[in-house]
């Protein structure tokens, strides 16, 4: 079973920041400290805190020995014996969502806004611009078109390639929805949607079909007084 964790930053308390960042590395502060805005640092904090935690107790080791390399394309990985576990983060708004599995997984999380449709005609491949299109109802047009795109972006993520693929070169669709499972280049790939808040989209994916039901919601103090206790 692959489970996916998410946590609202709505109530984080910036008091904490001090303590929370002696568990991250030192150019992960640097880029931290980079961030204009407040949330992007909050967002980015919580997401790497979220990984260490859940890692630490899987293997039992300490949350602050954890260290993470990245692939030529900048996806990021656990190091050392920890690499058998797999994981992706995604973050938007109020939300820091994670999945963890035994075969490689992606994830993307976006909150839903107005957003000028043609540039899915100019970024999608034809059968998702057909999928968004055919929809009369403009609400659910829109809603179409963002469960294509965390459904793309949750695969690019996963073979960790960034955006040097094509975003028009494969398609999420078939039969209706972006669920289930495609083959891109020889290989399966499975795809689930989640519901979090009525004002985000959620989509897996990973090569196997082990997700779970539903999102596990970590609650700030939890995650939080994880860490201050240590």
């Amino acid at each position: 079973m692959m489970p996916i964790y998410a946590v609202s930053i709505a109530d984080f308390s910036d008091d904490y920041i001090p303590h929370l960042l002696s568990f991250v590395a030192e150019d992960k502060k640097q880029r931290l400290g980079a961030f204009f805005r407040r949330e992007d640092r909050v967002r980015g904090l919580l997401a790497d805190l979220l990984i260490r935690k859940i890692a630490a107790e899987t293997f039992g080791v300490s949350a602050k020995s954890i260290s993470f390399g990245t692939n030529a394309y900048g996806k990021p990985s656990l190091q050392g014996p920890l690499n058998r576990l797999h994981y992706n983060l995604s973050h938007s708004g109020d939300w820091v969502v994670c999945i963890i599995g035994d075969c490689t997984v992606g994830i993307d999380i976006e909150k839903k806004h107005q957003i000028d449709l043609q540039i899915a005609r100019q970024f999608f491949a034809p059968e998702e611009y057909e999928y968004i299109e055919e929809e009369p109802d403009s609400e659910r047009r829109q809603a179409r078109f963002f469960a294509v795109w965390t459904a793309k972006e949750s695969y690019i993520k996963a073979i960790g390639k960034g955006l040097s693929l094509p975003l028009n070169s494969f398609s999420t669709v078939s039969q209706g929805t972006v669920e289930g499972v495609r083959v891109f280049e020889q290989a399966r790939w499975h795809f689930k949607t989640y519901f979090l808040d009525d004002e985000y989209t959620l989509t897996a994916c990973a090569q196997n079909d082990s997700f779970c039901e539903t999102v596990e919601i970590v609650p700030m103090d939890t995650l939080v007084s994880y860490f201050l206790s240590r």
